[in-house]
């Protein structure tokens, strides 16, 4: 997982992409400035007026990312990209949207698919958070991005008690372990 970070870290940033940890990545680093023992992928975010296919190019012809990546989604709502590096460990990245375009504020959604998503009128689900800018943390001797206010991003994913370590995969966080679906 660390390698795999790295060179995300480094490919975004000598392509001066701006973007910040979120989900079980961010949760790992603050709860315990490590990933979470469980988790198989990197979880990254990119505000979608930031969206560029250099984005998937830059990635796919760094060398350390296998050519095959999954794009779900659209550029203008829904957009989401999965990246598997010649490690074999996946990066997910994760295209996040205002709430409400008319309205400038800090609250945003990324978009997700299968299980109940699939119901949705929309055809995904939309998980909502509040993004009040960012700010640079040190993780894994490198500086990141984070959501500037990161426990009330988490309390909003996971809920008061996002301090216990609970072990559940995607689908374990559609029954309930996510917190944050508005749709």
């Amino acid at each position: 997982m660390e390698e795999c970070l790295i060179d995300i870290h480094k490919i975004l940033n000598d392509n001066n992409i701006e973007f910040f940890l979120v989900y079980g990545t961010l949760l790992g680093q603050h709860r315990n400035n490590d990933f979470i023992s469980h988790d198989t992928d990197i979880d990254l975010g990119i505000f979608s007026h930031n969206f560029s296919e250099d984005i998937k190019n830059c990635i796919l012809t760094s060398g350390k990312f296998v050519s095959w990546y999954r794009r779900i989604g659209g550029n203008t709502d829904s957009l989401e990209y999965t990246f598997h590096h010649i490690n074999e460990t996946k990066v997910d990245i994760f295209f996040l949207y205002p709430v409400d375009e008319n309205i400038k504020d800090d609250y945003y959604y990324c978009a997700s698919w299968f299980g109940i998503c699939d119901t949705k009128e929309c055809g995904y689900c939309k998980w909502g958070n509040h993004i009040r800018g960012l700010k640079q943390i040190t993780f894994k001797d490198k500086l990141f991005n984070v959501p500037a206010n990161t426990e009330e991003f988490l309390i909003e994913c996971y809920g008061d008690d996002w301090k216990i370590p609970k072990k559940f995969d995607y689908y374990g966080g559609l029954a309930g372990g996510y917190k944050n679906l508005i749709n």
